[in-house]
């Protein structure tokens, strides 16, 4: 099987969003949403405390981009081109033709589908563009709102990892669900009723 890269961080769009790559100019929007504690109640990082937290965030994915490697689009609304969140992959493992989603969303979006929608465009990226086989995604299990995004594009739930991330000073139970390409491309083509 030939080895994939990842390149160039395009575009994306949906009926309402244009996902596309963050740039410095973004910090004052990714500090909007990051620095509103329930935001990162349930991921991996920290309330940003100063725009610095937000420039940090922003540098590592410009970082990212230049080296090809599966990054961060910043979701934006079409009808007023706000940043309100980001979207993209924790890691890819190109060799298994896997990867990780993962994502956040200012609170004032939560709610609307707004997420749902960026995800499943995400995905279709990752099967079609990236010929990915599998992707995965997971949350702590008081973070039900994003399970339920899971669900509605299709992951099925694998189980719980018991204590698998320490985070916060704390360990960590963890919601897995994945979905694979098998899986997009049956539900795809299935009528709607």
């Amino acid at each position: 099987m030939e080895e994939l890269t990842f390149k160039g961080t395009p575009q994306l769009e949906t009926q309402r969003l244009i996902l596309r790559k963050l740039t410095i100019e973004d910090d004052k929007a990714v500090f909007e949403y990051g620095s509103d504690p329930e935001v990162p109640k349930y991921m991996t990082w920290n309330v940003h405390k100063s725009i610095d937290d937000a420039r940090s965030f922003i540098n590592f994915t410009l970082g990212r981009y230049e080296r090809d490697e599966a990054g961060e689009w910043g979701i934006v609304l079409k009808e007023n081109n706000k940043l309100i969140g980001s979207i993209g992959f924790a890691w890819c493992d190109m060799k298994n033709r896997r990867a990780e989603i993962g994502y956040a969303l200012a609170r004032p979006y939560w709610g609307r589908g707004i997420m749902t929608e960026a995800v499943n465009r995400v995905l279709k990226f990752a099967f079609e563009q990236m010929e990915l086989n599998r992707i995965e995604c997971c949350h702590f299990p008081a973070n039900e709102g994003s399970g339920r995004v899971m669900q509605k594009v299709g992951m099925s739930f694998e189980g719980m990892a018991r204590q698998k991330l320490f985070v916060k000073g704390q360990y960590w139970d963890i919601k897995q669900y994945a979905i694979l390409r098998s899986d997009w491309l049956e539900k795809k083509e299935r009528p709607l009723i």
